[in-house]
């Protein structure tokens, strides 16, 4: 009976390690989990504030030069890149991510992350930060859809989880996301800029250029077969009390 009850648990949890088709968690101490690095002057594995396990990124950006990106006075930034193996018409991506600010940031415009085609590099969709506002909203729409007045907030984290169906017809696509594991309303949209570039996402600081000093910590993001898997992978009681 114990013998196959252990087999019995190593099936489930091959199952669950199957399913999560990549992880973005820098256990391997270092970026290379992730396909790109944006400023990566910027980035810093670090142990002092994880969600889970030994390590996380702080990202710090400041007013320096080495922040702007093409030299765009404009912006400051500085990013992960994720490009899943499928993004093609009919495709489905459940992916998310966790993040903490130890402090507030201006109400200025961030963009905590978004969506972008491959090729023609033409932002689709992306989550705006201004001071503990977080927001989600198509690039090119004048408004966002959701506002949550807290989803910011510092000295806790907080976490992302999205079910994307990928589709350039804005009658077929659609983005379901849930943030800190409350659901929020269900989005058609055209998730695709056309029927031929792959997309991929950028997680990070995007924002107007400031000489102000601001971190983030991100942690825990993953990709899974199942929407299930990627909510499952957070918990509002859980990550480590921050030290920074």
């Amino acid at each position: 009976m114990k013998i196959m009850m252990l087999m019995g648990l190593l099936a489930m949890a091959v199952s669950v390690w199957a399913d999560n088709s990549w992880r973005g968690d820098f256990e391997t101490g270092d970026l290379s989990q992730w396909d790109y690095h944006l400023n990566p002057q910027g980035i810093k594995v670090q142990s002092d504030c994880v969600y889970e396990g030994q390590h996380a990124a702080l990202i710090t950006l400041t007013g320096d030069e080495s922040f702007l990106w093409h030299g765009n006075a404009a912006l400051n930034r500085s990013e992960l890149t994720f490009k899943p193996a499928d993004t093609s018409e009919g495709s489905t991506t459940n992916f998310g991510w966790s993040y903490y600010l130890p402090e507030a940031w201006s109400d200025a415009k961030h963009e905590l992350g978004y969506w972008e085609s491959d090729t023609s590099w033409q932002q689709q969709m992306r989550f705006n930060i201004h001071g503990t506002e977080l927001s989600f909203q198509a690039s090119a729409a004048d408004d966002v859809f959701w506002r949550l007045a807290d989803g910011a907030s510092p000295g806790q984290w907080h976490d992302i989880a999205m079910q994307v169906h990928w589709s350039s017809d804005p009658d077929v696509g659609f983005v379901r996301i849930w943030h800190d594991g409350n659901v929020m309303d269900k989005v058609h949209m055209q998730t695709r800029v056309n029927e031929r570039d792959p997309m991929f996402t950028q997680i990070g600081i995007l924002r107007t250029q400031t000489e102000a000093v601001e971190r983030m910590v991100i942690d825990n993001a993953r990709q899974a077969d199942t929407i299930d898997h990627v909510l499952a992978g957070f918990d509002a009681n859980a990550g480590s009390t921050c030290n920074l």
